[in-house]
Formats: structure tokens, C-alpha cells, sequence
């Protein structure tokens, strides 16, 4: 389950941060009753995913793929599966 921080007035300090993130869930930090942040555990291949993910080229995929969509453009997921089938 994850784990609920509801933080004080001084934060948490880098060794509760840790702490907070050692289980595999990660934790919701709180303040004054209100959501403001998720923390999980991360690896190489997440920093790897994240770079890549907001790489200028993978932007620019993802600002034509959104104009595609939006003038119709698109093709349907059943379209897809069909191109994609042997």
C-alpha cells in the first residue's frame, strides 16, 4: 500500500525522502490536507525513458501526431490492428 506523508511546516529532510521512497510504491506527500506530490523509486531505464520522452524530436512526433488527430488525419486503432496483422 502506498505510503501517505502529511508534511510540517520544515518539508522533509533528504535522509526522509529516502525513506519515504524505499518501498516499491513510493509515497503521496501532503500538505495542509492537500495532494502535492508522488514520489516512486526510480532506475536507470526510467531516467533513460524520461530523457528520451522529452527529447526535441519525440516533442515534435508528438506535436504533428496531436495536429493529425485534431484535423482527422488519424486513422482509427482498429485501422491499426489491421495494418499491423500478418
Amino acid at each position: 500500500m502506498i505510503r501517505i506523508v502529511d508534511l510540517g511546516d520544515g518539508g522533509l529532510s533528504a535522509q526522509e525522502v529516502l525513506n519515504s521512497i524505499a518501498s516499491p510504491e513510493g509515497v503521496i506527500l501532503r500538505r495542509d490536507g492537500r495532494v502535492i506530490a508522488r514520489l516512486e523509486p526510480a532506475d536507470e531505464l526510467d531516467l533513460d525513458d524520461e530523457v528520451w520522452s522529452h527529447a526535441p524530436e519525440q516533442v515534435e512526433h508528438g506535436k504533428a501526431a496531436r495536429r493529425r488527430f485534431e484535423t482527422g488525419a488519424s486513422i482509427s486503432h482498429e485501422e491499426v490492428k489491421r495494418q499491423v496483422k500478418p
